[in-house]
């Protein structure tokens, strides 16, 4: 065999290595993958999943004013989980017991992280605070200190750090399990028909951009545990429909919907839903789209559209995980 040959052979060889290499390192991390890729489109599965979840049970106020929670910080582990092994977020921040400079700074990160076609949820739990006489409303950080206001978050430097997010990204998710958490949304609520739910529909309001907020309070005292469940009535039922879902595609209109009504028919309490005034929403929808986790692929869980009858068919099937069995006595602890 000639020289010349060799060097042919050689650098074929070289090239077939390569492309073996390209396409499996092309394969690490989540790839979004339909069930069945003849049925589904999937025009709206852009871009990444981040999400800044935050739980804050540890408050050290030595005045008193802010006790310990029961369940916030088990609260943001639940939500974190169901996030990454059911909806395929890809990038979870969980902050337990954080600093007021510990979610300032998370908030910052999170905006130089995101993506112009990104999905971005911030989920908080924690006390919350409004003041009667100005109507300002606040996030209470672990290290605040008695009626300190500067030791606490600000509902406008809340709006302000979204703000920066929303302006980078396409849909921006506020879900916040506080007291007066209500006073941070404005505008009504959207929603689409069952028979609406199409593909081209799911497009349409993927391709807006979305600053939604779902809270669970308005301004009023929330629970700090529901039935001994562990979990705040709130996100009990947050986490219940979200583990429940069985559809492909869960808009947050539908959420919210669902978790208002499963949470005012059971305690003392009505969440709201909305937008971010002033941040640039266009009437756009967040999408939680459902998944199975095999290897490191990820596949479109439960169900299918005809795109001539405009008919919902099931897919997949999977088991789900009962929620914790309530007890008897309910004796609410409040997140105030």
């Amino acid at each position: 065999m000639n020289f010349n040959l060799l060097v042919i052979l050689s650098l074929l060889c070289s090239t077939f290595f390569i492309s073996v290499y390209a396409d499996e390192t092309e394969k690490r991390g989540l790839n979004w993958q339909s069930a069945n890729t003849e049925n589904i489109e999937l025009p709206f599965l852009k871009g990444k999943y981040h999400a800044l979840v935050i739980g804050n049970d540890q408050y050290m106020d030595e005045t008193g004013l802010w006790n310990p929670l029961n369940t916030a910080t088990k609260d943001a582990e639940a939500v974190a989980q169901i996030l990454e092994e059911l909806y395929g977020f890809e990038n979870i921040t969980l902050l337990k017991d954080a600093t007021r400079k510990e979610i300032l700074v998370s908030l910052t990160d999170l905006a130089r992280r995101v993506e112009p076609n990104d999905n971005v949820l911030i989920y908080y739990a924690g006390h919350g605070h409004l003041n009667e006489e100005n109507k300002r409303g606040y996030w209470i950080p672990v290290d605040a200190e008695g009626e300190d206001y500067t030791t606490y978050i600000r509902n406008s430097t809340i709006r302000d750090e979204i703000n920066i997010i929303a302006d980078k990204t396409k849909h921006t998710l506020l879900i916040s399990d506080s007291c007066f958490s209500g006073s941070l949304l404005r505008g009504g609520n959207r929603a689409a028909k069952k028979t609406e739910k199409t593909s081209p529909y799911y497009a349409k309001v993927s391709n807006k951009k979305s600053v939604q907020i779902l809270a669970a309070g308005g301004v009023e005292f929330v629970d700090d545990n529901y039935r001994g469940s562990g979990h705040s009535p709130f996100t009990y039922f947050l986490l219940n429909e979200l583990r429940n879902n069985v559809d492909a595609l869960l808009t947050m209109t539908e959420l919210s919907n669902n978790v208002v009504k499963a949470v005012a028919n059971n305690v003392d309490q009505t969440p709201e839903s909305g937008i971010l005034q002033g941040a640039g929403d266009e009437l756009g929808e967040f999408i939680f789209a459902r998944i199975n986790l095999k290897d490191n692929s990820v596949e479109i869980f439960a169900s299918k559209t005809d795109r001539k009858t405009n008919e919902v068919t099931i897919i997949n099937t999977t088991q789900t995980t009962p929620e914790t069995e309530a007890h008897e006595i309910f004796t609410p602890l409040p997140r105030f």
